[in-house]
């Protein structure tokens, strides 16, 4: 029972993690109507930037063992610089929809999402020109090898603190989106921008809001994915996008709530097969658990393709 907790744990915290990343998603394309595909490289821009304003001594022998980089970082104190990424990170985003997309409204959809692939690939390789493609260590305040013990189970502070963070950044994107004027704005836009417009609400201006939302959320996850992550991070942490973008089609793609518990759903399936159904299959079942939410993901598509809680459109010709 002790390690059925310690596995559900992880599998929380790492489906948390895959549902602000899926969220990120979801919001500008219910804003925009643009599928993202640089979004993971907001998650490797936010935790690298997070490395270069905290970092604290690490070993020789662990840089040796991971074969990764060594970095003086400012010397920040540790929340200043997490805000600070998060709002870098947002302004990136923001950077990224003025010059590059905003000029594109109204065109095909397939040249957005090559865009985005190609504006993902600059950012990668500016990235690993700055940073250089060894992972370097991120760490925290906390012990990464200490934790609560409850029931008997030891819960990692380093799973534990993805999951506060993600509570917390999740309720309040909630209460902004229900609550204040800028969430009325993104909910009018997402549902029709032409009607939008005619009403008076300013859609640029919540273009802007959207990916910055998007971009603070993408870093917040990649800091709490290079800190549980014991390899460091590198420009090629943002893949990890791809990993939770089954959430995305599972929960439906214009549904916040969807993508955030997908995510969490996914995430703890994972964990758990990978705890007690990859030993059960033989040799060939090693990375079950990395496939896992695909298949999931290819069961929706085939049965129920606009997801948990996307919206059915019907069209009459």
């Amino acid at each position: 029972m002790t390690d059925f907790l310690q596995f559900l744990v992880a599998g929380i915290s790492l489906g948390l993690i895959y549902a602000l990343v899926a969220l990120g998603f979801v919001v500008i394309y219910r804003a925009s109507k643009v599928f993202n595909f640089a979004h993971g490289e907001f998650l490797s821009f936010g935790a690298l930037l997070m490395v270069t304003l905290y970092s604290e001594p690490v070993d020789e022998s662990t840089l040796n063992m991971l074969g990764a980089a060594e970095i003086s970082g400012l010397g920040l104190p540790w929340l200043p610089a997490l805000l600070i990424s998060i709002v870098a990170t947002g302004l990136l985003a923001v950077v990224v929809e003025r010059v590059v997309l905003r000029p594109l409204i109204g065109r095909p959809v397939f040249v957005t999402i090559i865009l985005t692939l190609f504006v993902g690939v600059l950012l990668r390789t500016g990235m690993m020109l700055y940073w250089g493609a060894k992972p370097i260590p991120m760490t925290a305040p906390w012990d990464s090898l200490s934790g609560v013990n409850v029931g008997g189970a030891q819960l990692a502070y380093n799973d534990l603190a993805p999951i506060g963070a993600a509570i917390f950044s999740l309720f309040a994107f909630y209460l902004i989106l229900r609550f204040s004027r800028l969430g009325i704005a993104m909910r009018a836009t997402a549902s029709d921008q032409e009607a939008s417009l005619a009403l008076g609400i300013p859609v640029g201006r919540v273009f802007t809001a959207t990916w910055f939302i998007a971009g603070a959320i993408a870093a917040l996850g990649g800091i709490f994915v290079g800190i549980s992550d014991d390899m460091g991070v590198s420009p090629a942490l943002g893949f990890i996008s791809f990993a939770a973008f089954p959430a995305v089609i599972v929960g439906g793609l214009e549904s916040p709530l969807g993508a955030v518990l997908a995510g969490l759903l996914l995430g703890i399936l994972q964990v758990l097969t990978q705890a007690y159904v990859n030993s059960k299959l033989g040799p060939f079942s090693d990375n079950l658990h990395e496939v896992l939410p695909y298949i999931v993901m290819i069961v929706f598509l085939v049965v129920r393709p606009y997801g948990l809680f996307g919206e059915k459109k019907v069209e009459r010709l």
